[in-house]
């Protein structure tokens, strides 16, 4: 093709002259091949419409500086041969060499069944040309004489040689018309006329030797059994054009066969993103493979373990070579579909920039980020520069010498990223590059060295900001991390801004106040050692996280220790130098409460650690109040800290630190509970054998099968057993350890080397399995090319692969082989045995999804949502029973509810997420035939009883009633719910209302619940729509008279108003303020007629009450029982009869005030409870019968005789406010057992049968000396008949005095109720017989003793027939 230019790097020269033989050969060749047709001649009336020999004559770039052709006659028309002899280009700057051929032209390239037409190329270098992963190598270069690299910035195009040009000639006029320098005329193709071509240098045909046949019969051939024809001619610098004249695609196909002919093979690299690569290749090669059949090229795509794993997934300058093989037309065609899907894939690009020193950061991004803004307005980029003001792993480097600029180095971990459009985002790279130029010329540094705990306060949260920093001086600052001890700080810059910087800096760092704290001068005597002690306390409250709560609550900053090795001084900052002292106060008090006898280290071997982490940590705190702190698992430590906290505290319960001094006895109790949490933790690795490790060399393809032997073998270990630790290392890095080591060479090189340890039996029996097991790998290592290759079922591959190949996965690692899956076969590649075992299990799992039965259910989308359930319950219930998979449409309404667990419900449940082709009403079940149908059944029953759960209905309401409708918490809708049975969708209060301020609530369930619940609504909304407010004020003070003994009084106005009696509408009807307000307003709700007629009664209750009187009556306090009643019945019932108020004065009252009862009410109703109360008062007047204090107790019987009174004689006995004389103490149980311990049940059979008795003479009881008054009250006859009952038991207990006490203690308890009897029979019999009065305790189990009271024979002969009572066992 005239003026074409090729990239494809061939250097070769072009050949020699021809030989006049040679030229004569090829021009017999060409006027053979040329059949001069009509539409060739020259129409001098149609010049608009050249033949189609002047178009393919005319080179591309002639144009330019040559005239338009004359008109020809008609006669020289007629004889115009088509010329065929290259045009001398007007300028060799529009013209590249001859033996390069333009690969960006369209023209020369034009689509020949490729793939889709790339978007324009950029103006700049492709994004991905930076830089290859590692481990690709960098592409050769292309061509024979080996031209020289090609740039990695330059683009995919230039760096890739192409395989020749394909130009259509007639039928594209505008193409024609602008070679020639002509307007576009308007043009008729001629039906089946379509002419392209191809132009190749001599270099890229094969020798003449090479080919099968000569040219001129290759040509023949084709032509023959082509509906198009070629021909050949030759072009400018000695280029070969081979020309196609017929249909479309016949003239297409007739060209590509003579370049497959007589073209020399091409191997052509293009370097592509990483990220492109499965775009390239396709679902299981798809993509590659259509290229391939589509051009004929071979495609070469790198495997994925040939390719480095980028560092970073959001990384496009990675990239990897593609290599095409092929003749020219199919490599460039092959390429262009290649970069059609790159250009597709990459219209927005990833980029990092590796190469830039994190010291240019803030001058790159700007104060404030102003350059990065500048950077992305108006371009769709977007720009993110790390902030850098701290350094990690890598320092910046020292000051330079004065005059010299320092060399800032890169840091791998940090980069710059751009991202946006594929431009945009080269253009910001290549501006960042420059801005780095100027930095390089112009940014040095200085050092300052400051107080570590003063940096905080230069950049951060306590300091300035960076941003500020870069503003004012125009220079950065560079902290060191807080794990690094130096103190210095690097201020980078200009170096006409670093002492204005350095200034700024010094005057934030002293603008703090500082207190050091000495933590190890407060317990210099710590038995483990001052600092040890300090450093083990320092851990446990970071630990206890009382380093940020002091921080938090004196708004400081305290800075600890960097290095574990250095003194343990706290310092604290802040800007208020209270503050300061403050925290410093509180910390020493913290340090004093945490004495050495409240911490304690143990030294436990880390290997123990998560065992002891596991089994003691929560014993030991509920035991022994004790918290355990262990290192961190990846800080070898064997120090264990032990803190005593106390028995309250647990592990969820928050805890706060003690800030007191201990005292001594508190010490005591520390170290005991200390020493009991040691031994617990002592005895859980006590009597295990030594620690013994035992080191593997293997070769390094079998570390990772050895790490996951060595999980297997342990995994069903028990709890209380300790697993061997397993850790493995590239060989010559293994680090040392302190338990004994032995070395096991296995067979073949060593390139890791696997530590096991443990005790000793347990390593050497892990040992030994993974010496077989590696021999077993080695022996399956040498069947690895073994292939076993059967038939599987296409479309069951998806389910075979699972859902992001989580099923193959799972076989590959369970069988250890490789399996491939491609059109119908499944090849597996490893040793037979284990290939066997997988061929069978995926055999199996084809079987059973073939038995797979799959149901389309037709279900209305509006039923969706209820059958799927809350998350997914009701679908995951039918799928975990029946083992199915049930997809329901993903749509909006139910994308979130749909979310199954099922998805592992069967092997091949994995791989059917994407549900194509699923109309909205369909419901997919998929599972075992006979799982399927039962789940398809219960499914439409599910169905049917949603149906019939679907009635619906809407009721309207103000939206100002949802409060009342819904209730506190939600129990006034929840009532109506449970009631009804329906569900009621009640809108938010926030939700927009209608314009007459009404919303909708929705009912939902059968007919009947719905028509319930819309009936029980309607009704409160129509009472609502009908009630009207009123507000009224009331004084506090008769505001709980109005109210009423428990609500009574508001509860009989509202009902006597027509109101209801319900308690919740009660509250909502009548509402008073809360007793605590000062407010004074009444709020009454509801109908009209009854909100008048509420109104009306608290106006006439307010207007009786200001009218009304009071009076005080002195009455006794013990008749005040006579006005209260039980639970305050008589109280009440007389302020409802008489319509007055009595308060009666509290017991706690005392004096004058203690007998003052008042009554409150209107004048005629106060006389009238007046005299009730008095006559009541009067008919209870008491009987006053004065008792000994020493025979209180004797007659009362602990009460019973009260007890007989008021059951028989319905009288009442009080003591007139006297207290009653205290109980005697003879039969205490010392005194009962002479002082000595019972006998237990768990002593020798000899001493079984022992007893305790002693006698006491009522005259050596103790008692108190005067008289005790006894008031009955009650009616006059009952108490005359209660004052003779009193006077024989006083008279009974006067003779009693001058009996005896006997005092009996059982050896066992459990005998008592031989004695008792059924129902009291034995004991009430022994009364009798005996004549003495018997009380049996209790509580025997505290060995109180059994009182018999009587003559001395009486009480003698009742212990003997107790004790035989006792040793008959009751009979």
């Amino acid at each position: 093709m005239e003026g074409g230019a090729s990239s494809n790097g061939l250097g070769q020269d072009l050949v020699p002259d021809l030989s006049p033989a040679q030229r004569l050969q090829e021009k017999h060749v060409a006027d053979a091949a040329h059949r001069p047709m009509v539409e060739d001649a020259v129409d001098e009336e149609d010049i608009a419409h050249p033949p189609p020999s002047m178009n393919a004559a005319v080179p591309k770039n002639s144009a330019a500086n040559e005239e338009p052709p004359q008109p020809l006659s008609e006669k020289a028309a007629g004889k115009q041969k088509a010329n065929e002899e290259p045009i001398k280009p007007s300028s060799n700057a529009d013209v590249l060499p001859p033996n390069i051929l333009d690969t960006k032209s369209e023209d020369a390239f034009p689509a020949l069944g490729r793939g889709p037409k790339p978007p324009a190329a950029a103006s700049v270098p492709m994004a991905w040309g930076a830089r290859k992963p590692l481990g690709v190598a960098n592409a050769v270069p292309n061509g024979i004489n080996g031209q020289g690299p090609v740039s990695s910035t330059s683009s995919s195009r230039a760096s890739t040689p192409v395989s020749g040009k394909i130009t259509p000639a007639s039928t594209n006029p505008s193409i024609a018309s602008h070679h020639r320098g002509l307007p576009n005329p308007q043009y008729i193709p001629i039906p089946g006329r379509h002419s392209e071509r191809i132009q190749f240098a001599p270099s890229q045909l094969l020798p003449r030797e090479q080919l099968k046949k000569p040219l001129h019969d290759v040509l023949r051939s084709i032509n023959k059994k082509s509906k198009a024809k070629v021909e050949m001619k030759s072009g400018p610098r000695g280029t070969i054009i081979f020309e196609g004249t017929g249909p479309v695609d016949a003239a297409r196909q007739a060209l590509r066969d003579v370049a497959k002919e007589v073209g020399s093979k091409q191997s052509v690299k293009i370097p592509i993103p990483l990220s492109v690569r499965p775009y390239i290749i396709g679902k299981q090669g798809i993509v590659v493979q259509g290229i391939t059949k589509r051009t004929g090229a071979r495609v070469q795509v790198p495997k994925a373990e040939e390719v480095a794993t980028p560092a970073f997934d959001d990384d496009d300058s990675m990239t990897i070579d593609v290599t095409i093989e092929g003749d020219a037309v199919a490599a460039e065609m092959a390429r262009r579909e290649i970069e059609a899907i790159v250009n597709v894939r990459t219209s927005t690009v990833n980029l990092r920039l590796r190469d830039i020193p994190e010291e240019y950061y803030p001058f790159i991004a700007g104060p404030h980020d102003a350059r990065i803004r500048a950077m992305e307005d108006g371009r769709q980029v977007k720009v993110q520069v790390p902030q850098y003001h701290t350094w990690s792993g890598q320092p910046p480097p020292q000051a330079p010498a004065p005059g010299m600029l320092p060399q800032f180095e890169p840091n791998r971990g940090s980069h710059i990223r751009i991202s946006g459009d594929r431009a945009a985002a080269q253009e910001a790279r290549l501006e960042i590059e420059r801005r780095v130029e100027e930095l390089r010329r112009e940014i040095t540094l200085s050092q300052l060295a400051i107080n570590r705990g003063q940096h905080q306060f230069i950049i951060g949260d306590q300091g300035t900001s960076i941003h500020d920093l870069l503003e004012e001086t125009g220079c950065a600052v560079i902290l060191p991390p807080s794990t690094d001890d130096t103190e210095m700080l690097t201020i980078t810059g200009p170096q006409d801004n670093l002492d204005s910087a350095i200034e700024k800096i010094m005057n934030l760092a002293t603008s703090m106040h500082m207190a050091s704290i000495d933590i190890a001068k407060q317990h210099a005597s710590a038995p483990a050692g001052a600092q040890t002690h300090a450093r083990a306390l320092t851990q446990y409250l970071q630990h206890r996280q009382a380093i940020e709560q002091l921080e938090r609550q004196y708004d400081a900053r305290i800075v600890l220790p960097a290095s574990e090795d250095s003194p343990m001084n706290w310092e604290v900052y802040s800007r208020d130098g209270k503050n300061s002292i403050r925290a410093r106060s509180d910390i020493m008090n913290l340090i004093n409460a945490h004495p050495p006898k409240r911490l304690r280290q143990v030294r436990v071997d880390p290997f123990y650690h998560q065992h002891i982490r596991q089994q003691a940590a929560q014993r030991i705190r509920d035991e022994f109040g004790v918290h355990l702190l262990l290192p961190e698992e990846n800080i070898p430590n064997p120090q264990v800290i032990l803190v005593y906290e106390g028995p309250d505290v647990s592990s969820t319960s928050e805890y706060t630190l003690p800030r007191q001094r201990p005292s001594n006895e508190e010490m005591a109790q520390f170290e005991q509970a200390l020493q009991q949490a040691e031994s617990h933790v002592q005895s859980l690795i006590q009597g295990r054998q030594q620690l013994a490790s035992r080191t593997l060399n293997i070769p390094s393809k079998f570390n990772d099968k050895v790490i996951r032997q060595v999980d297997r073998e342990q995994q069903n270990l028990p709890p209380t057993e300790i697993p061997v630790q397993v850790t493995s290392v590239p060989a010559g890095n293994i680090n040392g350890t302190s338990a004994p080591r032995e070395t096991v060479q296995a067979p073949g090189p060593a390139e890791h080397i696997v530590t096991l340890r443990g005790q000793g039996d347990k390593v050497n029996d892990i040992v030994q399995k993974l010496m077989l097991f590696l021999e077993r790998e080695k022996a399956d290592d040498l069947e690895r090319g073994h292939v076993t290759s059967f038939d599987f079922p296409q479309k069951f591959a998806n389910y075979l692969i699972g859902r992001k190949g989580e099923n193959i996965n799972k076989y590959r690692d369970e069988f250890d082989v490789e399996i491939h899956i491609n059109d119908g076969k499944v090849e597996i590649k490893g040793p037979a045995a284990k290939a066997d075992l997988a061929k069978a299990k995926i055999l199996a799992l084809g079987k059973k999804i073939e038995d797979e039965a799959t149901h389309v259910l037709k279900i209305n989308p509006q039923y969706h949502k209820d059958m799927i359930g809350a998350k997914g319950a009701q679908v995951n219930r039918l799928q975990e029973r029946y083992n199915v998979r049930v997809q329901f449409p993903r749509t909006a309404a139910n994308n979130n509810d749909d979310r199954s667990i099922a998805d592992g419900a069967s092997e091949v449940g994995g791989s059917r997420n994407a549900r194509p082709n699923q109309a909205p009403d369909e419901v997919i079940i998929r599972g075992p035939r006979r799982g399927a149908d039962e789940a398809r059944d219960e499914l439409l029953n599910l169905l049917q009883w949603t149906i019939d759960n679907s009635h619906m209905s809407m009721v309207s309401v103000a939206q100002s009633q949802l409060p009342s409708l819904i209730g506190q918490g939600g129990r006034e809708m929840e009532s109506a719910r449970l009631e009804t049975g329906a569900q009621i969708d009640v809108p938010g209060i926030r939700d927009t209302s209608d314009s007459t301020g009404r919303v909708s609530i929705q009912i939902k369930g059968t007919k009947k619940q719905v028509e319930e619940a819309q009936r029980l609504l309607e009704q409160k909304s129509k009472t609502f729509d009908d009630s009207i407010s009123r507000a009224i004020d009331v004084d506090k003070k008769y505001h709980k008279e109005l109210i009423g003994s428990g609500g009574s009084h508001i509860r009989n106005v509202v009902l006597a108003a027509g109101g209801s009696d319900d308690r919740r509408e009660l509250a909502r009807t009548v509402r008073f303020p809360r007793p605590e307000s000062a407010e004074n307003t009444i709020r009454i709700e509801g109908n009209k007629a009854v909100v008048d007629k509420i109104v009306a009664s608290i106006e006439t209750f307010l207007k009786e009450r200001e009218n009304q009187a009071s009076e005080v009556l002195d009455i006794a306090p013990e008749k005040h029982r006579l006005l209260i009643g039980r639970g305050g019945e008589t109280r009440r019932a007389l302020e409802s009869q008489f319509h007055v108020s009595i308060d009666v004065p509290k017991m706690s009252q005392e004096g004058a005030a203690r007998s003052k009862v008042k009554l409150v009410g209107q004048p005629r109703e106060l006389a009238l409870a007046k005299a009730h109360i008095l006559e009541l008062v009067k008919e209870h007047e008491g009987t006053t019968i004065q008792v000994p204090r020493r025979l209180h107790h004797a007659i009362s019987d602990n009460g019973q005789f009260f007890r007989r009174l008021r059951t028989d004689h319905k009288v009442t006995v009080d003591h007139a406010g006297q207290q009653p004389p205290a109980r005697p103490s003879g039969g205490s149980r010392a005194r009962a057992n002479n002082g000595r311990a019972l006998p237990l049940i768990t002593d020798q059979p000899e001493n079984s049968n022992g007893h305790s008795w002693e006698t006491v003479d009522n005259e050596e009881a103790e008692g108190e000396s005067g008289d005790i008054p006894w008031v009955l009250r009650g009616a006059r006859d009952n108490i005359s008949r209660a004052q003779n009952v009193l006077q024989k038991a006083l008279e009974q207990a006067q003779s009693q005095q001058q009996s005896s006490v006997g005092y009996l203690v059982l050896p066992d308890p459990r005998t008592y109720r031989f004695i008792i009897g059924a129902g009291g029979s034995h004991i009430n019999a022994i009364r009798r017989q005996t004549g003495c009065k018997i009380t049996v305790p209790r509580d025997q189990a505290k060995g109180e003793a059994i009182e018999i009271v009587g003559s001395r024979d009486g009480i003698e002969q009742a212990k003997d027939i107790i004790l035989e009572t006792v040793q008959n066992g009751g009979s």
